[in-house]
């Protein structure tokens, strides 16, 4: 939705673009209402225009890297999966509660279909056997289809015929064969369209990468505070780049120095540590005695971006197709 000013050139109340607003529109943010706007000597559409074609998301629009992938704010007790989702112990949780109960309530409805679908085929059959019955009936006794035909009670859908009525009064009465045709606003003629419901998917997913979720494989995570003097909600109010840092290199971890889990010690450390330091030995040093590390045990955290195309890897962006669910 573009936003227009107030200017002789921005005149919104017409139906249609002037060349200016499709030039201002064409190349960049609101032309008319910044310092240096396209009036000005050095003002241009590139630079001042509405949107930018340089940069599309801002640091701002980028989650945290300790912030919950489902609430979008800071961790208070932190987990993360084998793929690097990290989630709040306690939002993760109650989701996988949730999403067990809603794929029982889908699973008892999908049940409920397959017996009415199975209970509609009986019906079916036995309806057909009926008439065959009848069928062998009436040549025994010598009928004739019209004769055996005039035994059954009249069905205005399956005969074709029509019938509108209004408080008990009928309005119009079509008998022809053409009725579905001529006479299809009759109630008796209207098309029902059926919901059929898929199987539902028996297995938790993670709502970010849709890959199963068991709760076994949440693993608790352990940041090392920027300042130890202080307590945990004081360190989630500071911002995003003093919360936490390396416990190798001393650096503030954030989306420019990503960091990666060890799944030994449950230990965070920056993705550069663990290329220079961590990968030579393969050991974790945050335990007692040191383990050795194989390469599940290093889970890179998944982070969204910078804001700068440089820096961000558009492959961590994307996320997998998945049903939206409530928690």
């Amino acid at each position: 939705q573009l936003v227009m000013g107030k200017h002789s050139k921005n005149n919104n109340e017409r139906a249609f673009f002037s060349h200016a607003e499709r030039q201002a529109a064409k190349y960049g943010r609101h032309s008319s209402g910044l310092l240096g706007g396209h009036n000005t000597a050095g003002g241009n559409f590139v630079d001042t225009g509405w949107g930018s074609h340089k940069r599309t998301l801002d640091s701002d629009a980028m989650k945290d890297l300790d912030a919950c992938s489902l609430t979008l704010v800071p961790c208070v007790d932190p987990v993360i999966t084998p793929k690097g989702v990290v989630y709040d112990k306690q939002v993760i949780y109650q989701y996988i509660l949730d999403r067990k109960a809603e794929i029982e309530r889908e699973l008892r409805a999908w049940t409920a279909q397959q017996e009415a679908e199975a209970a509609g085929a009986a019906s079916e059959a036995a309806r057909a056997a009926d008439q065959r019955v009848e069928e062998f009936v009436a040549r025994q006794e010598g009928l004739s289809k019209s004769d055996l035909a005039s035994r059954r009670p009249s069905d205005p859908s399956s005969s074709g015929g029509a019938v509108g009525a209004l408080m008990g009064r009928t309005l119009v009465e079509d008998t022809g064969k053409h009725a579905a045709d001529t006479s299809f606003w009759v109630p008796q003629l209207t098309p029902q369209s059926k919901s059929l419901l898929d199987k539902p998917d028996g297995v938790v997913r993670c709502p970010i990468t849709n890959e199963p979720l068991k709760l076994k494989q949440l693993y608790p995570l352990s940041f090392t505070r920027a300042d130890e003097s202080l307590t945990s909600a004081e360190t989630l109010a500071k911002p995003r780049n003093e919360r936490y840092i390396c416990p190798l290199s001393k650096k503030a971890l954030s989306n420019t120095n990503p960091a990666a889990f060890l799944r030994p010690s449950g230990t965070v450390v920056s993705v550069s540590c663990v290329d220079s330091i961590i990968k030579k030995d393969m050991v974790d040093p945050f335990t007692d005695p040191p383990t050795r590390l194989k390469e599940k045990d290093i889970i890179p955290l998944r982070v969204e971006g910078t804001g700068f195309a440089a820096k961000t890897d558009e492959k961590a962006l994307k996320v997998t197709k998945t049903d939206v669910m409530g928690f």
